[in-house]
């Protein structure tokens, strides 16, 4: 089995020679795209990406065009969050975010390349057949667009100093927000194993990394508040001052985190039908939760 360190050393390795070219009309640019995306960061969703397809009996080498794909897409999401006209935040990763570093303007023109790049990418995946490109594209076109991550994040602006019933309104936004490019990540590696959207392998791994994606943000949602923003790289305490709606603010820190606690048995519950119990996939998914930052 090819560890999660190993996996993430080999997504790194590619990305920095992925982005190792200079922009003809704007240096600003495309040293604001590198610092976005190799400004440190866990590798989780394109690792995920790569054992899924490993998990699947698919080729790593096959899936490190697509894991590089998932992490630009992700880049441009945080480039965009960190804006002072969303979350406004001056940290990411420890450093200046990228608007701190580089300025708004650039920073929401790094996000659009990044955006585009990510598809891009993928498209000129010459270890894909056509239609592996085309069932990927989807996956991760659905993951990023209106329905899904900009839907959420615009639905997370929406609820800030809100109140709700029940904890459905969460789960649509933390779905919606996080867990779909989760669950992208985890359909892309299917696609590069050879499984498309009909079989149940492909269902299975959407429907486990739906769950690892919603774990993840709840987490996130307790380390906010209750961490340092030295140890979180990012600053602490944020969502609490925005006002922000998350499982933390609605039910508190204990039984939120018995609530990511559930979520991560239920993906281990699905890695067991999948006789998948001890891949790679089981270490992502503790990372998830059972993490500092």
């Amino acid at each position: 089995m090819i560890g999660l360190q190993a996996i993430r050393q080999r997504v790194n390795d590619y990305l920095e020679l992925d982005l190792s070219f200079e922009s003809k009309h704007s240096t600003q640019l495309s040293d604001g795209m590198k610092y976005a995306v190799l400004n440190g960061g866990k590798r989780l969703r394109g690792s995920m990406v790569c054992a899924s397809a490993i998990g699947l009996n698919g080729s790593l080498e096959a899936a490190l065009g697509p894991a590089a794909a998932v992490e630009y897409l992700h880049a441009y999401s945080l480039v965009h969050d960190d804006l002072p006209d969303m979350d406004n935040a001056s940290l990411r990763r420890g450093k200046p975010s990228c608007h701190a570093a580089f300025g708004t303007t650039t920073a929401i023109l790094v996000g659009d390349a990044l955006q585009s790049l990510a598809y891009e990418t993928l498209a000129k995946c010459g270890e894909l057949s056509s239609q592996q490109r085309v069932n990927a594209l989807q996956a991760l076109l659905d993951a990023g667009g209106w329905a899904n991550m900009v839907g959420g994040q615009a639905m997370d602006m929406e609820l800030e100093n809100r109140t709700i019933a029940d904890s459905s309104t969460l789960d649509v936004l933390n779905g919606a927000k996080t867990g779909a490019l989760f669950r992208a990540s985890a359909e892309i590696g299917s696609v590069v194993a050879g499984f498309d959207p009909a079989t149940s392998e492909y269902r299975s791994l959407s429907e486990f990394a739906g769950f690892v994606g919603a774990a993840f943000q709840i987490t996130d949602d307790i380390l906010d508040a209750t961490q340092h923003s030295d140890v979180l790289g990012k600053p602490a305490q944020a969502d609490g001052t925005a006002g922000k709606l998350n499982y933390v603010t609605h039910i508190g820190v204990e039984r939120a985190q018995a609530k990511a606690a559930k979520l991560l048995g239920n993906a281990f519950d699905v890695l067991d039908r999948m006789d998948l119990q001890e891949s790679t996939l089981a270490e992502i998914a503790n990372l998830c939760v059972n993490r500092s930052k």
